[in-house]
Parts: structure tokens; C-alpha cells; sequence
């Protein structure tokens, strides 16, 4: 055999087993995982265990064969340090583990059975995920300062599927399912892939697997569309999928990050659930009413609640001032103490995300944006998704797309489905399951698969 013919054999091999076996060939060391469901200290919990107000994370769950079990923890545990640093909150909790890696040796303290206990042990890496008719590659979008873990799930026996790329919502946490199979946006995946969609998944900063210079609690709303952006060019080199047939998902905030890479990827479609059109600052009023009656809180408490708010929405997201300078205003330092987190506020966090987070995503356009938009749009609402508010977001996001490109703009409403595509029978049981504290149980147990159907349907015609 000549020289020539061996070198391509030999690269043919290769190009093959990078195929086969790109899962387990990654630069990227595989993180640890704690193992736990955790809720954070309410004043109710604290008493409830006998326990001071304020402090650690309360543990609802702690799985099999993990590093907590290991360390004998249960359910219903409070964590209190890892490594001797004090864990009050899920910001501390993150930044102590983020770079935990398999084996690496971890001390925790917990309170348990009115006993404090520390104990030592090692690191248990993150399952891998499983699907049976998929084939699963574990990659890496590299970018300055950054190397995000990415996940590709192609339907086995379909030659170059065409693709859908889910964009999550804006909580700092892994998009990766492998100790809960069960959870509903894992079973949505599977959904598309037996429908004969890959799918894809771009880990935020720092987290799964991830290695960043800034983490995603740290990061600015325009400095988390980059890794999204990234996530994107990377998928569009991939010779496993179809790239002429990219789909986005947007899911909730992913819904606001979609409309922003179609306009520089134009891809054969962009999908939105759970989204709003009005800008940041409207929404915090808007869901501040809409949640006060669903909870059915007096119409006078939600009125005064919101007019007590406005003065720290409009500084925040309005003025762009600094946390600093917001907290000069005695009267909003007062407010965010009675709500509880005035302490996390001037560390410089609002609702778990750096507070330049929310003031940079407000800056944004969303009616500008979706103006723009010249791919195929299906904007969807589920019948109880209260954190989206109500269907007329996505009559709108339809319309404006539709003002530019006519029959290019879509929507679709759910029945029985909610924002973390759960199922329900009425807005009174959804309600109660967060009531009860039921929700998180549902969303392991009560998948509705009418966001994958409605989805796919609509995919299928546009191929």
C-alpha cells in the first residue's frame, strides 16, 4: 500500500473515532456534583429546625451514590460551610463549587437531626446523560477567557438531523439533566429527538463542566448572549448536523437571547416560550399585580407593594445608577431590608444575577429586535404560565414579525402547560403546587408534551 493510501486510511480512522468517540475525548475535566436539591433559609425553616434565622441552605433532597450521600447527609438537612466557608445563600454555594472537580478532596458542615457535623470526602464527578435513541457528544465552545461545555444529542439513525439549539432561561445553573431524567426540559429534548431533531445545549459561564475567568452570576446580560453566540458559531461547524436547518429554542430569557443571534445567524427558524415584549422595567410592575391576584394578595397591599418598588426599579434599571448609589437613598435601603435582600443587593446581586445583569438586558429593544427578525418566528405561550403573564406577548411578538415580513410570524397557545412545561388542570392547581411547595415535585413527574409536539409541527413544515 502506498504511502499516500495510508495517510488517508489513517485520517479516515481518526475523523471516525472523533465521531464515535468525541463524549469522552474532551480537553474539558469533568466537574463534581454535590448531589443535592436545595431551597434557600426562609424564617419559617429556621424555626421549623430549631435553627439560626439567615443562615445556610435548607436541603430538600440528597441523591444516591453522590458526594453528600457520601458524607452522610439526608433530606432535610442544613448546609452551613464547604471548605470552612460559610454557605448562606446560592451565590456562595456556586462560587465555593464551581470549580470542584472529580476527586478533588471537599469538607462540608451541616446541621442534622439537631447535630452539627463536618465531614470530609471525595469529589464524585457529574453522570454523564443517557438516552437511548440518541447518541450524545460532549464538546466545548473555546472563546477568550472561556471554555463552555456543550452537549449534542443527534437521533441514532438519522444521517445530518436538522438541529434545534435550546436556549435557556436566566438562573445560573447546569443545563445538564443526568440525576434527573425525569425533568421536564429533559424529556422536552427527547422529544424533539425522537421526532428526528438534534438537540443542543451551551452550558453558561462556569457552570456543569464549564472553566471561565467569570462566572454566570458575574456576568452582564450582553456578556451572556456572547457564550450563547459562541455556542452558535461553534454548532454551525459541526458536520454531525444539518446546518442548513438550525432552529433556536428559546426558553424564557433564552426567548429574548433568540431573536438577538437570528438576527446576525438568520437561522431556518426561531421558536420563543414563556416571553414578554415590554421592557424590564414594565415587567417588574406588570408581574408584581399579575402574581398579587393570582395569590390572591388585596388589591390596596399589591397597589402599595408596587408604588414602594417603583422607586428602586426606576434607579436600577432607569437611571443606571450603582448599587452604591442606589443604597444612598435611605428610603430604598429601608424597602430592600424588609424584603431581605438588602445585604445581597450591596454585595452588587439582584435576584440571584449581578445587578448590571438586568440593567443591560433592559437597555434592550425587544420590539426593535423582533422588527429585524427575518427568519420564520412561532412564539408560544402555555395557558398557566404566570411568569410570562399572559398570551398577548406572543400575539404581539407574531404581529410585529409578521408587520415586516408577512407570514413569517407565528404563535401558539398550550393548553395545561405552565413555564416549566408542567402540566395542570387549572390556574388554581398550579397555584396550590407552589402554595404547598408541590411545584418542585411536579416538575420531575408531570411533563406536558404539548410545547414538543406543537413545536415539532411547526419545525416539520419549514424543512
Amino acid at each position: 500500500m502506498s504511502n499516500q493510501k495510508i495517510r488517508v486510511k489513517v485520517l479516515i480512522c481518526v475523523l471516525l473515532l472523533s465521531l464515535s468517540f468525541g463524549a469522552y475525548t474532551q480537553e474539558l475535566k469533568r466537574k463534581a456534583s454535590l448531589g443535592i436539591t436545595m431551597i434557600p433559609m426562609t424564617d419559617s425553616i429556621a424555626v421549623a429546625n430549631n435553627f439560626e434565622k439567615g443562615k445556610g441552605i435548607y436541603i430538600s433532597q440528597v441523591l444516591p451514590n453522590s458526594t453528600a450521600s457520601n458524607l452522610g447527609m439526608i433530606d432535610g438537612a442544613i448546609l452551613t460551610k464547604i471548605n470552612g466557608h460559610e454557605i448562606n445563600n446560592i451565590r456562595m454555594l456556586i462560587s465555593e463549587i464551581t470549580n470542584l472537580l472529580a476527586d478533588d478532596k471537599i469538607s462540608m458542615t451541616y446541621f442534622q437531626e439537631g447535630k452539627l457535623n463536618t465531614k470530609q470526602t471525595k469529589a464524585i464527578a457529574r453522570p454523564l446523560e443517557e438516552f437511548e435513541q440518541a447518541a450524545i457528544y460532549y464538546e466545548q465552545v473555546n472563546y477568550e477567557g472561556n471554555k463552555l461545555r456543550s452537549i449534542l444529542y443527534t437521533p441514532k439513525g438519522v444521517e445530518n438531523p436538522p438541529v434545534v439549539y435550546f436556549l435557556q432561561g436566566y438562573v445560573c445553573e447546569s443545563t445538564e439533566f443526568a440525576n434527573t431524567p425525569n425533568f421536564t426540559i429533559k424529556k422536552l429534548i427527547n422529544d424533539w429527538v425522537m421526532a428526528g431533531y438534534a438537540v443542543y445545549r451551551v452550558e453558561k459561564a462556569g457552570m456543569g463542566d464549564s472553566q471561565c475567568d467569570k462566572g454566570c452570576m458575574d456576568l452582564d446580560f450582553n456578556e451572556e448572549v456572547e457564550g450563547f453566540r459562541q455556542g452558535y458559531l461553534s454548532l454551525q461547524k459541526n458536520p454531525l448536523i444539518d446546518r442548513e436547518n438550525i432552529f433556536l429554542f428559546g426558553h424564557s430569557m433564552g426567548g429574548i437571547i433568540a431573536p438577538i443571534l437570528a438576527n446576525e445567524f438568520k437561522p431556518k427558524g426561531v421558536i420563543t416560550y414563556g416571553i414578554i415584549i415590554n421592557t424590564w422595567f414594565e415587567y417588574m410592575q406588570e408581574m408584581s399585580r399579575v402574581k398579587g391576584e393570582l395569590y390572591n394578595v388585596p388589591f390596596a397591599e399589591i397597589e402599595r407593594e408596587v408604588r414602594k418598588s417603583i422607586p428602586f426599579w426606576y434607579d436600577l434599571l432607569m437611571t443606571n445608577k450603582t448599587n452604591v448609589e442606589i443604597l444612598e437613598n435611605e428610603t430604598i435601603r429601608n424597602t430592600l431590608k424588609e424584603e431581605g435582600i438588602l445585604e445581597e443587593f450591596a454585595a452588587g446581586y439582584f435576584m440571584d444575577r449581578h445587578y448590571t445583569y438586568w440593567q443591560t438586558l433592559n437597555k434592550i429593544s425587544l420590539v426593535d429586535t423582533w422588527l429585524t427578525v427575518e427568519s420564520n418566528v412561532l412564539a408560544v405561550y402555555g395557558e398557566f404560565d404566570i411568569e410570562a403573564l399572559n398570551a398577548n406577548h406572543v400575539k404581539t411578538i407574531a404581529a410585529i414579525v409578521n408587520s415586516k415580513h408577512p407570514g413569517k410570524g407565528a404563535y401558539a397557545i398550550i393548553p395545561n402547560t405552565d413555564h416549566g412545561f408542567v402540566h395542570f388542570e387549572s390556574m388554581e392547581e398550579k397555584i396550590n403546587s407552589h402554595i404547598t411547595g408541590e411545584y418542585r415535585h411536579r416538575l420531575r413527574d408531570s411533563y406536558d408534551s404539548g410545547v414538543a409536539n406543537a413545536t415539532a409541527k411547526w419545525m416539520n413544515k419549514l424543512l
